[in-house]
């Protein structure tokens, strides 16, 4: 027996480096992909496509949103490729196309170690891994259709690539980077190019080869890149514009628009600023000063009167305006209607017989469920709302405006950003941490001849600079485009934690105390972020101020007295201090259902529909339902099911008939895809009969196209098709048929 003890002793302490990281591994594919089922198929936009792509190869390739493939989508093909063709392996299922992100999550987890690993150790590197793996904006991005995480690893195998050129000095490893990094240009475009200014200035300062050489490499790179990342989109604008799909968010149907424009600098700039068609654009690509559109997978409600969404959309106090889900007027308070996920609650007595109930993509919303007081009811509150820290319980988030979180709101550009309450609880945990670990690596002789943990430290550092001015500035971004800062922050955090633990271990010096202050500094921000939760203070907070106390007791401890012993203790203390609150913010979308089109992490989600998504379902059938039934049961094979403006608009029917309804405006309604004259054309050849018109958003889209079908079709009665108000918000049917409907 003491054999067996001692034998499992020695494997244990030579592998357990190796057991840790199967079990960080395991906790970072769990947290992907955990009960994803219930998120059903993600992004509708996306899904749409991806059902769409699998049905030719020409939609395959010129990543088509509808089965006509009139119309493409707004993104390249790389990511949306990986995605079909796990659906052509597994079926097409929600979970079959949010598996390649899962795995990229992993992976990504997986390669932060390796690279950390290499230049500092097992421990910082399994600590950079777990640091990694429960940062929420990550967990956020895994779970959906969204194709950042794939971006994220495909940037972190060139990063591999790179510090091997680096080490070795050999430009086929340079060279093998540029083509990864051209890769993920065809992922997510110029946001994959993030990484380059960290990239030219380490290989132009820190390459050891003479400079002549190095600008030549780096010049050969540079085209090695520049020919992957435009293959696709020459290939694309050269084609024959009539004889394939619009290219989506352009503005003169090439490629090269978008990667300027809607891809390019309307994230700088914000929405409508760039080439590309805007949120409030209308079809010829002006402004219609109006509201935001509704986008895929947010809830659109049957009354012809939408209710009140404002921009920042939130309200300042508890009680939303009651609004009828039929003609969305004020009445009786018998319903209040939630958007998105814009989180408000009811007033007392308001919520009389009214059961919660959750769309698809859990965007929770209160249905009339009948005057029945014994019916099912939803708990709004919780305290998973943002409460003011002075208990006033007024709805609060960034600036005071927020009821929670909108799944979009960035804030007010500013150096501070990445610390308001709506960004904060995505990434930027650690960020503090990670910025005092620069000092554990640098010395004047470091300075004087740069070691190579030094020249990697500055590319993540630059990386990471780059990233943080442009999400602390840019006009426009999704929350879970944080998670770009998750390889930087957990590299850092891992080595920093590291460095600055081997000062105090070994008391040297005045950096000695940096591993205390960062504590107290991260930890403080923490606490203050987390405070303003009130559900959260019973049990959160007293772990993290436990935790961190202890931490910082056993420090002080330490200094004056070492015991090997409290080493381990002070960094147990140390990392459950630090990182409690990041781990429920990572449960939250595992817990809970997130919004899909802008998912983000957070105690808001709970508020929005209870654990599992679990909100009880109200037995009206859907008003879309109704609409794809009666047009499945009119569809003559060889026409289109239906013609729409926004993708919105057609994207489920697509998903649960795979036939090719269209939307000539794209994603944002915008798109001139489709003329007066090509209309004419299609009816003439009994490809169109049926066209849906939205009147949401302020605009008309092509308003001339919207004047010929409504003086040339006629209306369908919203009672043939089980409606009582039209189908979305003010939205009506019209055909093209001259008899029959």
């Amino acid at each position: 027996m003491k054999n067996v003890y001692k034998t499992a002793a020695r494997f244990f302490k030579r592998r357990w480096h190796i057991i840790a990281l199967v079990l960080i591994s395991v906790l970072s594919f769990g947290l992907n992909f955990f009960a994803i089922s219930k998120n059903g198929v993600g992004n509708t936009y996306y899904a749409a496509a991806i059902k769409s792509m699998t049905q030719s190869f020409k939609n395959f390739f010129f990543v088509s949103f509808d089965p006509a493939g009139m119309v493409s989508v707004d993104k390249p093909p790389l990511g949306l490729w990986i995605q079909a063709l796990f659906v052509l392996i597994f079926g097409y299922h929600g979970w079959a196309m949010m598996l390649p992100q899962a795995i990229a999550g992993t992976g990504s987890c997986l390669l932060t170690y390796f690279l950390t690993k290499k230049y500092f150790g097992r421990a910082a590197g399994l600590l950079s891994a777990l640091i990694f793996a429960v940062t929420p904006a990550v967990v956020v991005v895994s779970r959906n259709n969204t194709m950042d995480m794939q971006l994220i690893f495909f940037l972190l195998v060139a990063v591999w690539f790179f510090f091997k050129s680096i080490d070795k000095s050999k430009w086929r490893y340079l060279f093998i980077a540029a083509v990864f990094v051209g890769l993920a240009f065809n992922i997510k475009m110029l946001q994959a190019y993030t990484i380059l200014p960290a990239f030219a200035i380490v290989y132009l300062i820190f390459s050891k080869q003479k400079f002549l050489k190095r600008l030549l490499a780096g010049l050969i790179a540079t085209a090695i890149m520049a020919a992957v990342s435009f293959a696709w989109a020459i290939v694309v604008d050269l084609y024959p514009s009539s004889s394939r799909p619009y290219v989506d968010s352009s503005t003169n149907n090439t490629v090269l628009n978008l990667i300027i424009g809607h891809n390019g600098l309307e994230r700088i700039y914000g929405q409508g600023a760039g080439m590309g068609g805007g949120i409030f654009r209308d079809g010829a690509g002006r402004n219609d000063g109006g509201t935001l559109p509704i986008m895929p997978g947010q809830r659109q409600y049957g009354g012809r009167t939408p209710p009140a969404i404002p921009w920042k959309g939130q309200y300042d106090g508890n009680t939303p305006p009651a609004q009828d889900e039929d003609n969305g007027s004020a009445q009786d308070n018998k319903s209040a209607q939630r958007q998105g996920n814009n989180n408000f609650r009811p007033a007392p007595g308001q919520n009389k017989g009214h059961a919660g109930t959750a769309d698809s993509n859990g965007a929770g919303s209160t249905r009339d469920a009948g005057d029945n007081a014994n019916g099912p009811r939803q708990q709004f509150d919780g305290g998973f709302t943002r409460n003011r820290p002075d208990g006033s319980g007024k709805v609060m988030g960034d600036n005071g405006r927020n009821g929670g979180n909108n799944g979009n709101d960035i804030g007010t550009a500013s150096i501070i950003r990445l610390w308001n309450s709506s960004l904060y609880g995505q990434a930027s945990w650690l960020l503090i941490f990670s910025l005092f670990g620069l000092a554990a690596f640098i010395s004047k002789s470091s300075l004087k001849k740069p070691t190579l943990k030094l020249v990697v430290l500055t590319l993540w550092y630059i990386w990471l600079v780059t990233m943080f001015v442009f999400f602390s500035f840019a006009g426009f971004y999704h929350q879970y485009y944080l998670c770009m800062l998750a390889p930087q922050i957990a590299v850092l955090s891992g080595a920093g934690f590291v460095g600055m633990f081997r000062y105090f271990k070994y008391r040297n010096g005045i950096k000695q105390i940096l591993l205390p202050v960062s504590l107290a500094a991260t930890l403080a921000v923490e606490l203050y972020h987390v405070w303003s939760y009130s559900a959260l203070r019973a049990w959160l907070i007293p772990i993290m101020a436990v935790s961190g106390t202890a931490a910082l007791i056993l420090m002080a401890i330490y200094l004056l007295k070492p015991r090997k012993p409290m080493q381990a203790l002070i960094s147990i203390f140390t990392m459950v201090s630090l990182l409690a609150a990041p781990v429920y913010w990572s449960l939250t979308p595992v817990m809970y259902v997130p919004n899909a089109t802008m998912p983000y992490a957070g105690p808001e989600l709970a508020f929005r529909g209870g654990m599992g998504g679990g909100a009880v379902q109200n037995n009206t059938e859907n008003p879309q339902s109704s609409l794809e039934k009666y047009l499945v049961k009119n569809y003559k094979p060889g026409s289109y099911l239906v013609v729409a403006q926004r993708a919105s608009d057609v994207a489920q029917l697509i998903i649960d008939t795979g036939l090719p309804a269209v939307a000539y405006g794209g994603f944002l309604g915008s798109d001139n895809s489709l003329s007066v004259s090509k209309l004419k054309q299609l009816v003439a050849e009994g490809k169109v009969t049926y066209f849906l018109v939205s009147r949401f958003g302020g605009g008309r889209g092509n308003s001339e196209l919207i004047s010929y079908v409504e003086q040339n079709a006629v209306k369908v009665d919203a009672s043939e098709y089980g409606g009582t108000s039209g189908f979305g918000i003010g939205s009506e049917l019209y055909c093209f048929k001259t008899t029959g409907k």
